[in-house]
């Protein structure tokens, strides 16, 4: 039997290979992290994502052109690629101070909150009782998720923090390429990442005075992180925006949490407290909601 598979449904099965992929990417990172700094983890991460991205812009389906770009275009690389960096880096960071990777992997849905609110402000989006109540959710699971319990340690933990910050440059990363994807092939943009944060790491590295040799384990995690991550998710991800609009491709990738709770289980024996699961369950539910009449119609 065929399947057909309709651009709606490639968008969809690109979307979910992005967030398989996405939730390997915390797993193999804090594996890394784990070992090394975050100026050598860097350098050896975005180096191999030029390298795994250059590979595909060189294949002839690869879809690598820049030959029609305007300076506009560019000035667009430019402004992506530096909220790409700001969010990144904070992201990363995340991960390096978190004791469960699972926990990064659900606060990662407050992007969509910042998504939905940058569109009803920049794009002059409908505001509806769905939106309220779903954005209520991702904010209540987020508090949950973040709630530390005590005044001395104060009210949210620096994984938290770090986390708000990272997913509102995300989410404005995203509007960007959302209005750009059918002018700027992902390849593109996915190397445009690539290098950005590459030549921040290799900055950072060089004031640091960090040695760029690693050992061995850390390198096969950032190998195999690096192949799944930066370049299978990035293409995957920009090439759903494609197919189908963010807010689906939001609903599929918010699940990312769950992915990384049963990794980092198998990984490394850690479990988030049932609060923070909890938690990361409300953000999803939120997400669906927020996310949902949009979708209702459509196949």
């Amino acid at each position: 039997m065929n399947i057909v598979l309709t651009s709606t449904r490639r968008g969809y099965l690109y979307a979910l290979i992005a967030t398989i992929c996405g939730s390997l990417v915390y797993l193999f990172s804090k594996a890394a992290l784990n070992e090394i700094s975050l100026a050598r983890f860097g350098f050896w991460w975005f180096s191999l994502a030029i390298f795994w991205n250059a590979l595909f812009a060189l294949h002839p389906k690869g879809g690598f052109s820049i030959r029609s770009f305007t300076r506009h275009d560019y000035h667009n690389l430019l402004l992506i690629g530096i909220f790409e960096l700001a969010a990144t880096v904070t992201f990363y960071t995340a991960i390096k101070v978190t004791a469960n990777p699972a926990v990064p992997g659900f606060l990662r849905n407050l992007e969509y909150l910042f998504v939905t609110l940058l569109g009803i402000w920049l794009l002059a989006e409908r505001f509806s009782i769905k939106t309220g109540a779903g954005a209520a959710l991702i904010l209540a699971g987020a508090f949950v998720i973040s709630f530390r319990g005590t005044a001395s340690s104060g009210f949210m933990s620096t994984t938290a923090l770090l986390m708000f910050v990272s997913t509102s440059f995300y989410a404005v990363r995203t509007i960007l390429v959302k209005k750009h994807i059918r002018e700027i092939a992902p390849v593109v943009l996915a190397l445009n990442r690539a290098f950005f944060l590459f030549f921040f790491a290799l900055v950072f590295t060089f004031i640091t005075g960090d040695a760029v040799r690693i050992p061995l384990k850390p390198f096969l995690n950032i190998l195999a992180g690096s192949f799944v991550g930066p370049f299978l998710t990035s293409i995957f991800q920009y090439s759903s925006l494609k197919y189908i609009p963010a807010s689906r491709t939001a609903i599929i990738q918010s699940t990312t949490g769950l992915f990384v709770l049963t990794g980092a289980l198998l990984m490394f024996g850690s479990f988030p407290t049932p609060v923070q699961v909890t938690g990361g369950l409300i953000t999803i539910a939120g997400v669906g909601v927020m996310m949902g009449k949009r979708t209702k119609s459509h196949d």
